[in-house]
């Protein structure tokens, strides 16, 4: 792969290459003669950087800090962006790359389904539904928690008999009223429904691909 050779003040050599990352990003490294890592990181300008114009050696426009700061005048970097763009085309029309392409369009294809998916808790009407049946859904879950906290006062105090007899029984049929107004929302809003099944598909797999 061709390189840039560029001489440090220090009297070493560098060749820099432009690097493909496994996202097909082009990032550069620089290594001396001796096959040692000088530097390495993304080609940008120097404000990009945040490197104010004091700290930027005359003629100079452009580095890569990954580790230390090499600077490369205007006509280096267009130079270097040429080489990347070179190696971008070389990756593209190589299996690795015809791999992510179509790995990118794949992605594409379900973000798009996703979004079909779901679209309908993006409107007004469908925000209001999705917050309604939490609401219901919440309202089961306290009752739950409310009956399990129960159970624990009265184990702790021996008082499990009453508890089964009295509380348990109650409880059980406030759950039962709680979940059957859930149900029935379920079987008003199917839409709702899928769409938030679908939403909480894409979070898992997006935790799963991050992971």
């Amino acid at each position: 792969m061709e390189a840039l050779v560029k001489q440090l003040a220090d009297g070493r050599t560098v060749h820099v290459r432009p690097v493909i990352t496994a996202y097909g990003a082009v990032t550069y490294t620089a290594v001396d003669d001796d096959g040692r890592t000088v530097a390495g990181g993304w080609l940008q300008e120097a404000r990009e950087y945040g490197v104010p114009e004091t700290q930027r050696p005359e003629g100079h426009t452009h580095l890569i800090a990954d580790t230390l700061r090499l600077w490369f005048t205007a006509a280096e970097a267009e130079r270097l962006t040429a080489l990347g763009v070179k190696a971008e085309e070389a990756f593209a029309a190589s299996p690795d790359g015809q791999r992510l392409a179509g790995w990118r369009r794949d992605q594409e294809e379900l973000q798009a389904a996703e979004a079909a998916a779901t679209a309908i808790l993006r409107t007004p009407g469908g925000r209001a539904r999705a917050g309604e049946r939490a609401g219901l859904k919440e309202a089961a879950n306290a009752i739950a928690a409310a009956d399990d906290a129960q159970r624990e006062r009265a184990a702790d105090s021996g008082e499990l008999g009453p508890y089964y007899r009295e509380q348990q029984p109650a409880n059980e049929a406030r759950l039962a009223q709680a979940l059957a107004r859930l149900d029935a929302f379920d079987a008003q809003h199917p839409q709702i429904v899928a769409a938030l099944n679908a939403e909480k598909e894409a979070r898992t797999r997006r935790f799963l691909e991050s992971d």
